[in-house]
């Protein structure tokens, strides 16, 4: 019987595959306390095969949008185009998202704000920071999951909300990308911190404040790259998207290097000896002294060829 149905359907066209089963996803609340976002709703897509006994997974990538729905969310992690999930499954990550709300002024970071609207501001981040932490640490230890060591990206709100939380937690990510945030929080110099990627839109109206946390970086002493877009506003685009790409595969290959350093120090050994510069204006990428035709306002040292590639126009 089932031959002759599958015969009659291969008639009309029809596929006698089977089912192509769901990834599990498991959600957890977390209780914050805060008025302005009393819930964190956790959502976490472990690898095919994956399980607390025999688990499989190399790790977590973490991301953060501008998304509150839940149904949304589970939306995106079952999308198996989605080109966070296919980073994902590449490389045997866990995948791991979440809501979130506005906790700060919309586009003015620290300097921009009074003190007592900044001391206001990170009361409340601590408290989400600590949820978060709860939550996850839970989750990961009930799926055999690292706890440390996460893939960080976050977009327009979510990258408001993944900066704040890698200056409260570093410890906890080994590299951090933020797009097209409009405000931005202190950081303080730690060398076991993650490996930072800033990006923004030449349109977009938080480009001069993603500038100006990059130099605050700089002066920290923290690993970190800036790119400014050509031409892109408020969105993001296949360019920055594969930067992203490229950005945590070379994220990865340091974790591997770090063996008597931080993965920190390596990165910033790496923008010391690579001699590639890129041209935050023209996106251009420069080899050693040819950089110096480049105003020093507008440079921006690259730790290896393959991002280089990614981020602009790598000169011969």
């Amino acid at each position: 019987m089932k031959k002759l149905l599958c015969f009659f359907s291969v008639l009309l066209g029809f596929s006698c595959q089977a089912q192509v089963a769901k990834p599990a996803l498991y959600e957890r609340a977390v209780q914050t306390w805060e008025e302005s976002q009393p819930e964190i709703k956790l959502l976490l897509r472990v690898p095919e095969g994956h399980t607390p006994e025999t688990p499989t997974a190399q790790g977590v990538l973490a991301f953060c949008t501008w998304e509150m729905e839940d149904a949304s969310l589970r939306k995106r992690l079952l999308n198996e185009s989605d080109p966070l999930v296919l980073y994902a499954k590449r490389n045997k990550l866990a995948i791991l998202t979440w809501n979130t709300a506005t906790l700060w002024k919309t586009g003015k970071s620290f300097n921009q704000i009074s003190r007592s609207e900044r001391l206001d501001q990170e009361r409340t981040f601590i408290a989400m920071t600590r949820a978060w932490e709860r939550g996850v640490n839970q989750l990961c230890k009930e799926h055999n999951l690292p706890q440390t060591g996460f893939l960080l990206y976050g977009i327009s709100r979510g990258a408001h909300w993944s900066e704040r939380l890698a200056v409260h937690a570093p410890g906890n990510f080994l590299a951090v990308y933020i797009h097209v945030a409009n405000s931005y929080e202190k950081v303080t110099g730690n060398s076991g911190g993650p490996l930072w990627l800033v990006s923004s839109g030449d349109l977009d109206v938080g480009r001069d404040n993603a500038v100006t946390f990059y130099r605050l970086c700089q002066a920290k002493g923290l690993p970190v790259v800036l790119k400014v877009a050509n031409g892109l506003g408020h969105a993001t685009s296949p360019e920055i998207e594969h930067l992203r790409d490229v950005f945590f595969d070379y994220a990865l290959e340091v974790r591997q290097r770090a063996v008597k350093e931080t993965p920190a120090a390596v990165m910033l050994g790496d923008l010391r000896r690579a001699n590639l510069t890129g041209d935050l204006l023209t996106q251009e990428v420069y080899r050693g002294a040819e950089a110096n035709i480049v105003p020093a306002a507008q440079r921006i040292p690259l730790p290896d060829e393959k991002l280089a590639k990614a981020w602009g126009f790598l000169r011969k």
